[in-house]
């Protein structure tokens, strides 16, 4: 499985490259979405919404309506309405920053034995 990120969370990047160490998921950091190559196998994408603009979002949109990448967007507070207003805009999932952090392992783990 190939994890690629877009955040700018130390703690977050850290406990991803962790768990890919751990059980041998490619990680990639990425600076911004335009540097995201087309996925062409099993993929998880890991969003910080923190900040996003409109063609960050459209981009996040393309990307999850043109492949099988399943798209986790995180941000530190998060109500339903925002996260009904990203699951839109293509996330597959929206969570709080802290839930994420906590079951991370977990939600990997699912993402991976899914497939």
């Amino acid at each position: 499985m190939t994890v690629l990120a877009w955040m700018d969370d130390w703690q977050m990047s850290a406990r991803l490259a962790k768990l890919s160490t751990i059980y041998s998921y490619q990680l990639i950091f990425c600076e911004n979405l335009k540097e995201l190559s087309e996925p062409d196998a099993q993929n998880l994408m890991i969003i910080d919404l923190r900040n996003m603009q409109k063609e960050d979002l459209e981009r996040i949109q393309h990307i999850g309506n043109d492949s099988s990448i399943f798209i986790i967007g995180y941000a530190q507070l998060i109500n339903g309405k925002q996260m009904k207003y990203f699951k839109a805009y293509g996330c597959d999932m929206v969570l709080r920053r802290n839930k994420l952090l906590k079951n991370l392992e977990s939600i990997l783990k699912k993402i991976n034995n899914a497939s």
